[in-house]
């Protein structure tokens, strides 16, 4: 991309006002998380395993309720980037991102996505793409469908559900989770 695309990208992306997702998306609820470290789905459900300086969590996404706490001193395998769940999700191994990286999906089966841009680093949007939007194309016609809803400092954690119907924005001090 030439330098002056770049120069416009950059100037659209600061221009974009905050909001909160379109339809069919709303925020389930916006919560302080002391210390966040990590956080992972569960593949088959929308729970979200949460690890923080203060233990485990267990948040329903659709409804944003907390439904199981451990408040034990916990740490994720580091190197495998995996947690043991607690209550509902008891047993079972699940795969987190976090504070020593992994990854949450950034794409839905049905084209929604997430993409990361830093026009100030080393803040960083977190931005909401809708199905079959291209903002980087300036040849196509329609204006590109995206949505600014947070600028952070420090991510945590940024994703879907494995589902494609949840997502959630963490950084070490909360976590913010969209459901549709």
């Amino acid at each position: 991309m030439p330098a002056d695309q770049h120069a416009l990208l950059r100037a659209r992306l600061r221009a974009l006002p905050k909001v909160l997702p379109p339809a069919p998306w709303r925020r389930s609820t916006v919560m302080a998380v002391g210390g966040l470290r990590a956080a992972g789905f569960d593949r088959d459900s929308e729970l979200l395993l949460v690890v923080s300086a203060s233990g485990r969590s267990v948040i329903d996404c659709r409804t944003g309720e907390k439904i199981a706490r451990d408040p034990s001193d916990y740490w994720e395998d580091q190197q495998l980037l995996e947690a043991e769940g607690i209550g509902p999700l008891a047993g079972k191994t699940l795969r987190v991102a976090g504070l020593t990286g992994g990854g949450l999906p950034l794409y839905t089966s049905d084209g929604w996505s997430i993409e990361l841009a830093a026009p100030d680093w080393p803040d960083t949007d977190v931005l909401l793409k809708e199905p079959d939007s291209h903002p980087h194309d300036s040849s196509r016609e329609q204006p590109a469908a995206m949505h600014k809803l947070h600028t952070e400092s420090e991510l945590r954690a940024c994703g879907f559900s494995c589902t494609g119907r949840s997502f959630i924005v963490g950084t070490p001090s909360d976590l913010a989770v969209y459901t549709r």
